[in-house]
């Protein structure tokens, strides 16, 4: 007896009914031909890309060289013209270093200055009425730091040394030694030989006037800060 089955039918998954049929009626070698074709057209692209990528990064180190250059340059012309202006402000600088070497050199060199005109004013203010100045010289030492040492135990030590000739009226000059004395740098006023002019009557007299440091100009000496 046989059964009976109520429902769909069931199928058989490997057959499908009312599809399209299909037969391969190439051979294999046209298949295999076909997928090597694709994979070259896929080797050819992924060439492509990275020849595009090797383009652009040749491009963009081309581009880093240019703008270096560019900047190399600038700075070439940069340094250029630093070296022309200092070609043309050479003289100056040179200039200034003389002026600098001039303002160093000037302390030493007026070590031991004093200015002697105005000494001499200073001199003269000290003579007595009548009396006239004929002869002046003067000799000085080392300024300050090795002041003249006599070989006579009783002249004191000194920087200059001046000698001085005056026509006076009368024989003693006692008043003018005393006004020597005054003067600044003053150390000793030796009075030397006193001689009668027969035709004028008057007297020719010599003095030896010591002089210290206090006499010096000090033109050049730094400035002494003001004390608060």
């Amino acid at each position: 007896m046989s059964a009976i089955t109520l429902g769909r039918p069931s199928v058989d998954a490997s057959l499908i009914l009312g599809g399209m049929p299909r037969v391969h009626l190439l051979p294999r070698e046209v298949g295999e031909g076909q997928k090597s074709r694709a994979l070259r057209r896929r080797l050819l692209a992924g060439l492509v890309i990275v020849v595009v990528l090797a383009i652009l990064a040749t491009v963009g180190a081309t581009f880093a060289l240019f703008t270096a250059n560019a900047q190399l340059a600038n700075e070439q012309s940069r340094s250029s013209l630093l070296t022309l202006a200092r070609a043309k402000y050479s003289d100056v600088t040179t200039l200034q270093s003389q002026v600098d070497q001039i303002k160093l050199s000037q302390p030493i060199a007026a070590a031991d200055e004093i200015l002697w005109a105005p000494y001499l004013e200073s001199i003269r203010a000290t003579l007595p009425a009548g009396t006239t100045i004929t002869a002046f010289t003067a000799e000085t030492g080392v300024a300050a730091v090795a002041p003249v040492a006599s070989t006579d135990t009783l002249t004191p030590s000194h920087i200059a040394d001046v000698k001085i000739t005056a026509d006076s009226p009368q024989q003693p000059i006692s008043d003018w030694l005393d006004n020597l004395a005054k003067m600044k740098g003053f150390v000793a006023a030796m009075p030397g030989s006193v001689t009668l002019v027969e035709v004028t009557g008057h007297y020719t007299v010599e003095v030896d006037l010591l002089v210290n440091s206090d006499a010096l100009s000090e033109r050049f000496a730094p400035v002494k800060a003001a004390k608060k």
